[in-house]
């Protein structure tokens, strides 16, 4: 249940690819493509999947709501979306990113995201965070402090 379509210079919109998706996917690697637009609000309902990997392409636009749709997802990597000047994710990360609780990687580096909310100090098993590369403009908020299992933290 792994579909790994990286390095394949796929040219699509972000929202199509996963409004197609297999629902029974575990792992759904789609790094290293064209890929762009933005992701789908609300995110199609992956109940399995652990792992997305959408690093290195060009998607935009707010980072959607990953809580009802991947309850169980353990590791999200979305960096890496400025390789040119239109890609980025833009906004702010939801508080709702604190009830994924089995995330352990959290991986949002060079994008235009402006802050993340305490909450995510609530993430008791997150392994990795990286937030560095983006527009964050807010003081780092002491419940990171909570983070016992966080082994890498990068807001650079």
């Amino acid at each position: 249940r792994v579909l790994d379509l990286s390095h394949n210079s796929i040219k699509q919109d972000a929202s199509h690819i996963f409004r197609n998706a297999p629902l029974n996917l575990e792992e759904l690697i789609l790094s290293h493509n064209n890929i762009r637009g933005g992701l789908p609000e609300p995110f199609p309902i992956l109940e399995n999947i652990r792992r997305l990997d959408v690093s290195f392409n060009t998607v935009s636009g707010p980072l959607p709501d990953f809580t009802r749709s991947t309850p169980r997802i353990r590791e999200i990597d979305l960096s890496h979306q400025t390789k040119t000047k239109i890609g980025g994710l833009t906004g702010t990360i939801s508080p709702d990113f604190s009830r994924l609780q089995d995330l352990l990687v959290l991986n949002l580096a060079f994008n235009k995201l402006t802050s993340f909310p305490s909450d995510i100090g609530a993430l008791q098993k997150l392994k990795l965070l990286d937030l560095s590369s983006n527009s964050l403009s807010q003081t780092i908020p002491s419940e990171l402090g909570k983070l016992n299992a966080l082994e890498i933290l990068n807001l650079s």
